[in-house]
């Protein structure tokens, strides 16, 4: 590898084992720039934008769902989500539905995310050398290619923990163990990214795709937060709190707009409506941008639409990321307008579904109340999706004896905004994904009252994000209404927690509602939802209450059990430990339980 070359695309993580081949090294990548180029302001803004160019994710379908920013395999692990399509179709992700990864797995999301470590790292090793910058501006484009970097390794953490940290651009056979064979903490080093980052970020920026101060602020009070669940930080939790009240008190967006919660609940998931007060950072996708290009468009939706060119998605889908029925019936309520936190153990009864029936054959949707965000996260039979007209059911759905009866509805624009915020014949639409909005705030700060705080507070704060949605209950922007516009699509109740209420009455449970209150206002987006669980300790018991509990149905699952260790993480791709030999020894070890 020659020093002089920057690449833009590859790092040695991502090279096969022909890679020690010196015919091979001695080839110029496609795409590669010479330093002199590159260490100028516009070059160095250039290196830049590749950097963020991986916040999209990959086409490569054996990433699919979680090298993108909406980590729809995180939200198909943690249970809200079947894999959809067909068993044949993407067999690797049936062993990761089942919680069956082996050592054998392509691993082309651990290799993408190091990749995107590199170009951030390229930007940090050749900003030295960049004459032409001030001071101000240096600290700024460090400040946002380590907030990127500290993006790209939480993922990589989040899904593998035990990882190398790298931030050579000629070096990257960097052992994830001490001199000792323990394996190395890098918590430490990505903190002080984002450290970085909310200390030398502006308050506002030119472009919002670009972080800002504030959001910064929320990724570090993020970090805290899983350092503390973890254990590996004891003051993590106390920390996150100060912080975020910080971005409660003083937080802006990255054009100036104080966070606030949208006036509609479904504005969040608009594409007319993107940077709005409750975006904190966003993946900014496009479509019909100039380019002719599909890449910048949303990566992940592509594979949730379904067959039927009437359906939402056109179909020009493959089925992918389909709402289970465990996910759906979190969103029962009792007269009170409240969930029923112990699900099935208080009311046994799921939401009525057409599951098995042709579209055809009658049906008629549930009559007990319900969490008006449902028909905002679900497509379900019998109401209306978007301008696509009622949903007639099984037509709309891939394949439903394995996707079950249910279509991903956050993900997708309106029909008349085809070929305008998508391209025409694509399915890559132009809908950003939001990584942090500040429900998501408002949420982290319940559960940090409730682990080192006020427990009322707490309350105070769920109800806060609870209200937002019992307001407007006749506007078809935020309760779904009827296609005649007479009323609402279904008997929508949203009530408040009282003072006193037993949800409230000591830290065990308030812990569960706020769980349960994250998968009612975050579920299906974000990747929340497995590593929530985790965070919450709540994995083991929930996700095989949620196997039991839809397997009957969804023979992918039948006969899956999930086991903490060694399923909370998954293994380090062999073909990656082997291509980090020195010497003849692997400098990767293997994940426990592997």
């Amino acid at each position: 590898m020659k020093r002089s070359t920057i690449y833009t695309f590859l790092g040695v993580l991502t090279i096969s084992v022909t890679s020690c081949q010196d015919e091979f090294l001695s080839q110029k990548p496609v795409g590669s720039f010479s330093v002199t180029n590159v260490a100028t302001r516009s070059g160095i803004q250039q290196a830049l934008i590749g950097a963020y160019s991986q916040l999209n994710g990959t086409r490569d379908w054996a990433a699919y769902g979680m090298a993108t920013p909406g980590m729809a395999m995180a939200e198909m692990m943690g249970g809200n989500a079947h894999k959809g399509s067909t068993l044949t179709d993407q067999a690797w992700m049936n062993f990761m539905v089942r919680y069956e990864v082996n050592t054998n797995s392509s691993g082309v999301n651990f290799r993408y995310l190091y990749n995107a470590v590199f170009l951030c790292n390229t930007v940090l090793n050749l900003l030295p050398q960049v004459a032409e910058l001030t001071p101000e501006e240096t600290a700024q484009i460090e400040a946002e290619a380590r907030f990127l970097r500290g993006h790209y390794y939480f993922l990589l953490k989040r899904w593998y923990k035990h990882i190398p940290w790298i931030e050579s651009i000629n070096e990257f056979r960097v052992p994830n163990t001490d001199e000792s064979g323990n394996y190395v903490n890098t918590w430490p080093q990505i903190q002080a990214d984002f450290d970085f980052a909310r200390k030398n970020l502006p308050q506002t920026q030119r472009d919002l795709g670009r972080p800002n101060k504030w959001a910064a602020e929320a990724y570090y009070a993020k970090i805290l937060i899983y350092r503390g669940s973890e254990g590996d930080l004891p003051t993590g939790f106390d920390e996150a709190l100060q912080v975020l009240n910080d971005v409660m008190a003083n937080g802006i967006t990255a054009s100036g707009q104080k966070y606030q919660l949208e006036e509609n609940f479904h504005y969040n998931f608009d594409v007319t409506r993107e940077n709005g007060p409750e975006s904190v950072f966003a993946v900014q996708h496009s479509a019909n941008d100039g380019t002719n290009s599909i890449d910048n468009g949303n990566q992940e939706i592509r594979g949730a639409s379904g067959k039927n060119p009437q359906s939402p998605g056109w179909g020009r889908g493959s089925g992918f990321y389909t709402p289970s029925q465990w996910f759906v019936d979190h969103f029962r309520v009792d007269d009170n307008g409240l969930p029923y936190l112990d699900m099935y153990d208080t009311n046994p009864n799921s939401v009525k579904n057409d599951d098995g029936l042709r579209s055809s054959d009658p049906f008629e949707p549930e009559t007990a109340p319900l969490d008006p965000r449902l028909d905002w996260s679900v497509g379900r039979r019998g109401i209306p999706f978007l301008d696509f007209g009622i949903n007639p059911g099984a037509d709309w759905v891939y394949t439903p004896i394995e996707s079950g009866p249910y279509i991903q509805k956050k993900g997708h624009i309106r029909n008349d905004q085809d070929g305008i915020y998508v391209m025409p014949g694509q399915a890559y639409n132009a809908l950003n994904v939001n990584i942090i909005r500040y429900a998501d705030i408002i949420l982290y700060a319940a559960e940090m009252e409730a682990r080192v705080g006020s427990l009322e507070k707490a309350r105070e704060y769920v109800n806060q994000i609870r209200t937002r949605m019992a307001q407007n209950s006749g506007s078809p922007d935020h309760w779904v209404q009827r296609i005649d516009g007479t009323g609402s699509a279904a008997n929508y109740k949203i009530g408040l927690y009282p003072a006193g209420h037993p949800a409230f009455a000591n830290q065990e449970v308030a812990l569960r509602t706020i769980l349960f209150e994250r998968n009612l206002e975050l579920g299906l987006e974000g990747g929340h939802r497995f590593f929530d669980l985790i965070r919450f300790g709540l994995d083991e018991e929930l996700l095989n209450e949620y196997i039991r509990h839809e397997a009957p149905k969804r023979s992918i699952i039948q006969g899956a059990v999930y086991s903490r260790m060694p399923d909370m993480i998954l293994p380090i791709p062999q073909t990656v430990i082997d291509n980090s030999m020195v010497d003849g020894v692997p400098t990767l070890k293997q994940n426990p339980g592997y």
